[in-house]
């Protein structure tokens, strides 16, 4: 009957009692000119089916009810190009195992068709459909063969992360998925599907596949173990032989698959020239040679990369040692401590801390103290008295240095050799030029005399840019020298 202008009239539900088992209904609207009126046949009584069979037929019409002949097992509807949703549908009770509606315009395929436990072959190609329910294949469970190449599901299959499209379809043996502009299938979208045999995801214009990852890989090596016949076709896509892909291509290589018309694929390279896919294994081994020789560059680039930044930041680090450390200690001490009110002048704990070695103590102890604690009524720091038991050195030393108003420093050649004492020197050099705007804080004086190529340049550079006091011999000098220290701490 294809090649016609049919009418749906009140008569359809008729059909059921007819008893053909194949039905052509191909290519309606196509080819013949509309008419001012429709064809009429004439009606005849002698020829009608028995009443009682039709009443019983037509008494089962539900909402979306499509009646078909009951012994139909082909049906056969293409070429048709009427632009249609399939939605959920009521058929009658059928026996049809063929169904072909390919190269129509069923833009979106809703469904279910129930029932339709007898199908085993559904064909919807070349229907421009951008979309498929998770619910359309719900009442076809016997289905082997299904096509749906040339459409535009690309846009919809990428989501179905669950494998529910296919889920009610376990026992399909062919797919053919082709040009359908697939960008990527999630790894569950064939997770049902243990019984294919043959996969179709071919088409350069529409498909864009340039590789299959190792998940998807995986999933085709198991669905092998249960199908040893298993071929697929990814010809025509888009394929890449280059560093990137070459796992793909060892894989094509090694595995037992079946590849449709090997001979056929081409895969484009770095250099964008195209290449024959024949003998994936021999192209496997050019892109092993050139991407080792690749990946050494690349590590080495990395490698001088990473080794410079490293020099560049230790370098930096190192310049600004005491800087960064002085700052994690401040940052310390601060946390701990009470913020003062930023218009209140700062009050200072004591007058003077006194940076000493241990093996020059007994001068500190004795003359230093009496002169300017006893006598002169100052407030001197001095660590193995100060110091809180238990805290940390170096916060110790910061602290100190950031709560006195002054800073001593009794130099001598035993003070240079301590690393601690070397520490409070640089601690008090960091806390003059950040913390009191280059305030002239730091004062040294040398129990005895130093030439300057005994002194560190640190050392010496304070030397020659600011005042300095050497402790005398004479009776006189001492005088002066305690005079002058008190006038500068007060």
């Amino acid at each position: 009957m294809s090649d016609n202008e049919f009418a749906y009239g009140d008569n359809l539900s008729e059909i059921v009692v007819v008893p053909v088992e194949h039905v052509n209904i191909s290519e309606l609207f196509k080819s013949h000119i509309p008419s001012n009126h429709e064809e009429r046949c004439d009606h005849r009584n002698e020829i009608n089916f028995p009443e009682e069979e039709v009443e019983k037929h037509i008494s089962s019409i539900r909402p979306n009810f499509v009646p078909l002949p009951h012994r139909l097992k082909s049906f056969v509807y293409r070429k048709c190009l009427i632009r249609y949703e399939i939605p959920a549908m009521n058929l009658s009770e059928n026996s049809i195992e063929y169904l072909d509606g390919h190269q129509n315009m069923f833009y979106s395929l809703i469904g279910p068709l129930c029932p339709l436990d007898h199908v085993t072959y559904l064909d919807l190609s070349d229907n421009m459909s951008s979309n498929i329910s998770k619910v359309f294949f719900q009442c076809t469970p016997n289905l082997k063969i299904l096509r749906l190449q040339n459409n535009l599901l690309g846009f919809v299959l990428p989501d179905d992360v669950n494998g529910e499209v296919l889920h009610h379809v376990s026992h399909l043996r062919e797919i053919n998925l082709s040009e359908n502009r697939i960008p990527t299938l999630p790894y569950h979208f064939f997770k049902a599907q243990v019984s294919v045999r043959r996969l179709y995801l071919d088409g350069l214009s529409n498909n864009r596949f340039s590789y299959l990852d190792k998940p998807a890989r995986n999933q085709l090596e198991t669905v092998l173990k249960n199908n040893k016949n298993l071929s697929i076709d990814i010809s025509g896509n888009p394929l890449k032989c280059t560093c990137d892909t070459k796992d793909f291509i060892q894989w094509m290589g090694n595995t037992k698959i079946l590849f449709n018309n090997l001979h056929f694929y081409t895969c484009r390279l770095s250099t964008d020239k195209k290449q024959n896919l024949n003998n994936p294994n021999r192209l496997y081994e050019v892109l092993q040679k050139e991407c080792v020789s690749y990946t050494s560059l690349v590590i080495g680039l990395i490698s001088l990369v990473v080794l410079f930044v490293s020099i560049l930041t230790f370098g930096l680090v190192y310049r600004h040692r005491w800087r960064i450390r002085y700052m994690y200690y401040m940052v310390k001490i601060r946390y701990f401590e009470t913020k003062q009110k930023t218009h209140e002048k700062k009050i200072y704990s004591y007058d003077a801390f006194v940076s000493y070695e241990s093996n020059d103590r007994s001068f500190v102890h004795g003359q230093f103290l009496r002169k300017l604690e006893n006598d002169a009524g100052l407030k001197l720091c001095i660590h193995q008295r100060d110091f809180l038991p238990g805290r940390d050195i170096a916060e110790n030393i910061t602290s100190a240095i950031h709560d006195s108003r002054k800073i001593v420093v009794i130099m001598s050649p035993n003070y240079l050799d301590s690393y601690w004492c070397m520490f409070e020197y640089n601690m008090a050099r960091v806390e003059s030029i950040y913390s009191r705007n280059k305030e002239n804080i730091l004062f040294l004086v040398f129990l005895q005399q130093m030439s300057p190529g005994s002194l560190p340049l640190l050392v010496l550079e304070l030397v020659q840019s600011q005042s300095y006091i050497e402790y005398p011999n004479d009776e006189y000098g001492d005088t002066v020298f305690w005079e002058k220290l008190k006038e500068v701490l007060t």
